[in-house]
């Protein structure tokens, strides 16, 4: 693992949704590799297949909760969600934001569109229609300023996304643009793009086992191949 400049890994799963170890293996992974921040963000609850939702998520939330005050001298811990595009301009992050640090925004496959916008970007994962990216990259914009997302997560996986337009807004609203160690979906044409235009850039690990917590190299690794310095976490 390399980790540059960057002491924090906002992106995790557990076995609270489709991840391996519990939130606290999850904490403990995260000190045992020199973190002094982790956020844990199961997918939200239009996901249907790994959405965490209603008691399960209140559950999760007390434990994230006793997780911060347990392990406060070691390492800070951050209650968040990946959120899911559920139609244009809308996802399902919480009414109540406050009870979240952090809130993560991407196109998942598995989620029941809500308009036709998002069943045209269901068929296009499946090969079935023609991508629109311009069209998918507003969409995540104009979700991200309604529910006040701060960073998109691993954008153009399943459905193309104009990155150019994605970066433009994203400097705009402040929302930063993830680079995924697990699936590097930024070509180095699209990470030198976003760095010209301004917008902030982090590398995560979107680990789904404790094992690959903090696993940021591959990320790191994509920028310096696209020329670009990451500007670190600050911590």
């Amino acid at each position: 693992m390399s980790m540059g400049s960057y002491l924090s890994d906002l992106h995790t799963h557990t076995d609270f949704s489709h991840g391996k170890g519990s939130p606290e293996d999850i904490v403990r992974a995260g000190i045992r590799c020199g973190l002094k921040r982790i956020a844990i963000t199961e997918h939200a609850g239009g996901h249907v297949f790994s959405g965490v939702r209603g008691e399960k998520l209140t559950r999760l939330r007390k434990e994230t909760e006793r997780l911060a005050s347990v392990y406060a001298r070691d390492i800070e811990v951050l209650f968040g969600l990946e959120c899911n595009l559920t139609g244009f301009g809308e996802c399902d992050a919480p009414k109540d934001r406050s009870m979240f640090d952090v809130l993560l925004l991407a196109y998942h496959k598995g989620v029941v569109p809500r308009d036709g916008f998002l069943l045209k970007r269901s068929m296009e994962a499946a090969g079935l229609h023609k991508s629109e990216p311009e069209l998918t990259a507003k969409a995540l914009l104009a979700a991200a300023e309604k529910y006040k997302i701060d960073i998109f997560a691993h954008p153009g996986e399943y459905v193309k996304c104009d990155i150019g337009t994605l970066a433009r807004g994203a400097k705009e609203l402040g929302t930063m643009i993830e680079i995924n160690s697990r699936h590097v979906t930024l070509s180095p044409d699209d990470i030198r793009l976003i760095a010209k235009i301004g917008a902030v850039m982090r590398p995560d690990s979107d680990a789904h086992s404790p094992e690959r917590v903090g696993e940021l190299g591959p990320a790191i690794a994509a920028a310096a191949a696209a020329g670009v310095e990451l500007p670190g976490d600050g911590l």
